[in-house]
């Protein structure tokens, strides 16, 4: 083993020499070099002025996309059991998605669409949106936690019984009480579908032990006694 370089501790005088002795070599270079030194300057300004730019466009582009937004919901929900007013929110999410692509109101689009096309029974096609929602929602938000929970009940209904288990279990570890009990709940469902009664028990107890009002106790009850 090489030995250990032990560090001393400069006094305060002999840091203040090498910051002066720095501070003297930084203005002789700038002497030197100053036409370089203006050029570097105007590059920061520039940078800093196309970054400011940036930052104005992005906020109108937010606004533009919110007022769109705001517009296209504005009739309220869709009953997706009638096609021909479906068919036009649809289509009206999609041209919107065109128009914003990328802002915040945007991926909001993408979760209403995922969640039209998942109450319409169109579950492929919806889950295929809420994992392109999932790429642009910042995980760890209110959203987030949406498109992971829209997302686990497509993969249920679409007989993914696996990958809605791990979907529920993700969900859970995030989820406040409330919301865990009924991850928990679903978890105790599909473990008994895959067959495994041991496992499903054990979520039913844990759900039972999880502070939340849905699914009620004796709902969970009741189902733990028919396994």
């Amino acid at each position: 083993m090489g030995a250990k370089k032990i560090k001393v501790k400069k006094k305060p005088t002999e840091k203040a020499e090498e910051i002066l002795s720095f501070t003297d070599r930084l203005l002789e270079w700038g002497r030197t070099n100053m036409v370089y030194l203006a050029g570097a300057v105007g590059g920061i300004v520039l940078v800093t002025l196309i970054v400011w730019g940036v930052g104005l466009y992005n906020q109108s582009k937010e606004r533009s996309a919110g007022r769109d937004y705001a517009r296209l919901t504005a009739d309220g929900p869709v009953d997706p059991r009638n096609q021909d007013a479906l068919k036009a929110r649809l289509d009206a999410f999609t041209a919107f998605l065109e128009k914003h692509r990328g802002t915040g109101a945007a991926a909001l689009a993408m979760v209403d669409m995922a969640r039209l096309l998942q109450e319409a029974a169109r579950h492929e096609e919806a889950l295929q949106w809420y994992d392109r929602a999932a790429g642009e929602i910042p995980r760890g938000s209110s959203l987030d936690l949406a498109v992971d929970y829209g997302r686990a009940l497509t993969l249920e209904a679409l007989g993914r019984v696996d990958e809605a288990l791990a979907a529920w279990s993700g969900l859970a570890d995030k989820a406040d009480d409330g919301l865990k009990r009924e991850c928990l709940w679903h978890q105790a469902r599909l473990a008994a579908k895959k067959g495994d009664r041991e496992g499903a028990r054990g979520y039913y107890d844990l759900a039972l032990k999880t502070e939340g009002a849905y699914p009620g106790d004796g709902l969970l009850q009741a189902e733990r006694n028919a396994l």
